[in-house]
């Protein structure tokens, strides 16, 4: 089992990480007025997720995942260039990345992002049919957070979608009253 978060010797449980992840959602401020008071209320943002990934089927079927979880797809590239151009401009707070794609590959995306320091906020997902130890331990001292086999684990993938997406959603804060 890949633990939740390991970034060089780091390691972060799951439990720590849900702590951590609810106080970083950005929030969409909504103002409603109420007679003559003012009351806003907080909305998280959904979660953005983009896709890297060469296979359309996969693809579509992320995206599917993606959508009936309440989050947004935010873009998606069947290759590393566009990839790495799209994560920089679009800044979503999931990246789910396959390692082999039409051109380049998914090590390339994020070793760029690990080298420039890119999306550093971003939740970086590999999942792939190259699902060796090497091609893992590779995936995570590039940054990867996740790594799973896309032949046995795709349902633990989009699990973890799911409940990035319903955390995200479930962090709406209570109405505040203002003048």
């Amino acid at each position: 089992m890949t633990p939740a978060y390991v970034r060089g010797d780091t390691y972060l449980p799951d439990a720590i990480l849900q702590q951590i992840s609810i106080s970083l959602i950005p929030m969409v401020t909504a103002v409603v007025y109420s007679g003559s008071e003012r009351v806003m209320n907080e909305m998280p943002k959904p979660l953005q997720v983009y896709i890297v990934e060469d296979s359309q089927i996969v693809e579509r079927l992320l995206a599917s995942a993606i959508v009936a979880a309440g989050a947004e797809v935010s873009g998606s590239s069947a290759d590393a260039e566009t990839a790495i151009g799209d994560v920089f401009a679009l800044q979503p707070d999931l990246i789910m990345i396959d390692i082999g794609l039409a051109s380049g590959s998914g090590f390339d995306v994020l070793k760029t992002l690990q080298d420039h320091s890119l999306v550093p906020g971003a939740i970086r997902v590999v999942l792939t049919n190259h699902a060796d130890a090497e091609f893992q331990n590779l995936s995570l001292q590039l940054g990867a957070d996740r790594f799973f086999d896309k032949s046995s684990e795709t349902s633990q993938a989009l699990a973890l979608i799911s409940a990035l997406a319903a955390e995200r959603l479930s962090s709406i804060a209570p109405p505040r009253h203002g003048a």
